[in-house]
């Protein structure tokens, strides 16, 4: 659930200030403004107004849409290598070098080879399959960007990075720091493209050392004090929390940034203005204008937006220590609450990225019992209801409808594996219920779609519906209620009702197969109750299933994993352990 794609952030209250921004940097303060020190200076081969001595015709053949165009690659020089050529290709044609392959006839070159060990001459025809095409130019201009934002903050003094900064270095700041451009440069990555031209993107801006540089600009940002920087700079940084978010959630380049992001900066980040949960912060008539002590609150909305939606995806892949490390810090879960409650109910946006995180944590279900507070669960119903649209919030529908989706899904992965929480029952009961009577799943998938969610994970909701028998039975003892009784298959059906609304997209259907995980939602109709309307629920979803997919019954085996789940072990038990194991143990 964490793969939540950014969505464009409102830039108004960094528009409202640029008017100010004249003045220029005492001489108190160095002048650093001009410093390119580690800035990109690739040499440009092709001399301006020089004739075209070599050239090639070139067929771009692109694997993505089939489609086929003829170019000529003109050059003012004689390239040495099939390296140099593949540089012209990307300065030319915007195809990114990692994207290039290159072919003389039926021969591939290789790009550590000459041109003259392939006797490729002046005139000849090569063939140049690729991907997609990338914003080359817009990529390798945020890097230089980058690179000179980062060498101005470097170069300031340490002794003038103190509380409260200087006149002057404030000013220096605002003068030399402009986030309107990374704001474009943000942008690119999000525009209407198809998702393989913003993996060519990102793919060739993380070779360009973009993500480094990103990485490191972060990091020295975070010694100036939040509430004393110019808005320019505190733009800056949710700016760079964006990209980050951007490049964590790109399946294809979500190992590199991985690799290399610095998590606890992130953190740091949703640290940087502190939210009291049920604190009163009302909607001003224009709350893009209303502070929160010296910050603007769209610039504390936009931060806590980043920060938890990068956060979100990230999780979804980290290591389970840090999971349980976020989940068990009390300040980390009150930051939370603070943004489901305490943010005025028109910064809609934020509810939804904290949700995003929550579900996130709640996939390891070693921190069920930090998120399983009756503090956390009640910010959580308390969304649900702040979820409703009124006229004071301006809440889209869209968002009001996944958010509650989002609300009981993560309720009810909770509710299914851990029970402390007896005295919010009938209020989980009466969301959950309220859900499933209201729920449309095409109209679900709809949202999903135009909020720019993408979902990974389908394990986490999977195990729920297999939660052994026993564990079932549990609920019963929490009282004589009969809601208390249907609460955990209410449970189970919320996240058949996720199948439902997720296995509507190809993407999700094809990672689903590639997962393994497949066969086990075609036997939910074998494993749940008779009768129960999540039984019914996973019929459907199977008959759907049916319609979109080629699907073949599971095997003896599968059917046998799913059954010694469902009666002794859960699913996770059944994935990593083999049958024989799992009979012997039985036996």
């Amino acid at each position: 659930m964490g793969n939540r794609q950014p969505p464009t952030t409102n830039r108004e209250a960094s528009k409202d200030n640029s008017a100010t921004v004249t003045a220029s940097p005492p001489k108190a303060v160095p002048s650093v403004g001009n410093n390119n020190k580690g800035a990109i200076s690739k040499p440009t081969k092709r001399g301006t107004g020089k004739k075209i001595i070599y050239s090639l015709n070139v067929t771009l053949r692109c694997t993505e849409d089939g489609s086929k165009r003829e170019q000529e690659l003109g050059l003012t020089w004689v390239p040495e290598t099939v390296a140099d050529l593949q540089d012209e290709i990307q300065d030319q044609f915007n195809i990114p070098v990692f994207d290039q392959k290159l072919k003389f006839g039926p021969t591939a070159l290789s790009s550590k080879e000459s041109i003259q060990s392939y006797s490729l001459r002046n005139g000849d025809s090569i063939t140049v399959e690729y991907t997609s095409e990338a914003d080359v130019a817009v990529m390798l201009e945020t890097v230089v960007y980058l690179q000179k934002t980062l060498a101005f903050i470097e170069s300031i003094e340490p002794q003038l990075i103190l509380f409260p900064i200087s006149t002057e270095l404030q000013t220096s700041l605002r003068t030399e720091i402009d986030a309107t451009q990374l704001d474009m440069f943000s942008n690119a990555f999000r525009s209407t493209k198809s998702p393989k031209r913003q993996i060519a993107d990102s793919l060739l801006f993380i070779n360009a050392g973009g993500l480094n540089l990103l990485q490191q600009l972060h990091s020295v940002i975070l010694r100036l004090p939040f509430k004393v920087i110019p808005l320019q700079v505190q733009v800056l940084e949710f700016g760079m929390c964006q990209m980050l978010w951007t490049l964590s959630s790109n399946t294809e380049t979500e190992a590199a940034v991985l690799k290399e992001l610095k998590l606890d900066n992130i953190v740091r980040s949703l640290f940087r203005v502190t939210l009291v949960p049920n604190s009163t912060i009302l909607p001003p008539p224009n709350p893009y204008t209303a502070r929160l002590g010296d910050v603007p609150m769209q610039v504390v909305n936009n931060l806590i937006i980043t920060s938890t939606g990068c956060l979100s995806c990230v999780l979804e892949y980290e290591s389970p220590n840090i999971q349980i490390d976020l989940a068990s810090n009390p300040k980390f879960l009150e930051q939370i609450e603070g943004a489901l409650q305490s943010l005025p109910a028109a910064f809609r946006s934020s509810y939804l990225s904290a949700m995003c995180l929550l579900t996130s944590l709640a996939y390891n279900l070693d921190t069920h019992r930090y998120l399983c507070q009756p503090h956390v669960i009640q910010s959580i119903i308390r969304t649900w209801k702040n979820a409703e649209p009124t006229p004071e919030n301006n809440a889209t529908r869209v968002e009001s409808i996944y958010l509650k989706y989002l609300a009981a899904l993560l309720i009810s992965m909770l509710c299914a594996t851990r029970h402390s929480f007896s005295r919010q029952y009938l209020q989980i009961n009466e969301l959950l219920d309220q859900l499933l009577r209201d729920a449309d799943a095409e109209e679900l998938h709809k949202s999903e779609r135009e909020l720019g969610c993408v979902l990974n994970k389908y394990v986490p909701y999977l195990r729920v519906a297999y939660m052994p028998y026993n564990a079932k039975q549990s609920v019963q003892a929490c009282g004589p209620d009969p809601r208390y009784r249907n609460l955990q298959m209410m449970c189970i059906e919320v996240n058949v009702l996720f199948f439902q609304v997720t296995l509507r997209g190809e993407r999700e259907r094809k990672r689903i197969v590639d997962q393994g995980l497949i066969d086990y939602v075609i036997c939910l109709p074998s494993v749940l109750p008779d009768g129960s309307r999540a039984q019914q629920r996973a019929k459907d979803l199977v008959v759907m299933l049916g319609k979109e997919m080629h699907l073949q019954p599971p095997s003896l085996m599968t059917m046998a994993r799913a059954r010694l789940a469902v009666a002794h072990f859960g699913l996770d038990k059944v994935l990593k352990t083999p049958v024989q194991e799992l009979l012997s143990e039985v036996c």
